[in-house]
């Protein structure tokens, strides 16, 4: 697949995490879980191209989401 048609699987995947952030607003815990897994072609493409500066940045809001995430549901069982 060509980089070109990378961008726009990209993109595609970017809708869904767009998905992902609107549920989080929605204060719904599973909103992070949807834009951590969104995120996996982002991992691919830096792979597959060569590019280990996608890969920290990939790597950095995985830690992020999945905490939040986690966070959120803790915080809820507790309440």
């Amino acid at each position: 697949m060509s980089e070109q048609m990378w961008t726009w699987l990209l993109f595609a995947m970017e809708l869904i995490g767009v998905y992902g952030s609107y549920q989080v607003g929605n204060k719904k815990w599973y909103g992070h879980m949807v834009v951590a897994l969104h995120s996996f072609p982002w991992f691919v493409y830096s792979i597959v191209f060569d590019k280990p500066g996608f890969l920290a940045m990939w790597a950095l809001w995985q830690w992020v989401h999945w905490r939040n995430m986690w966070k959120w549901k803790t915080d809820i069982a507790n309440a």
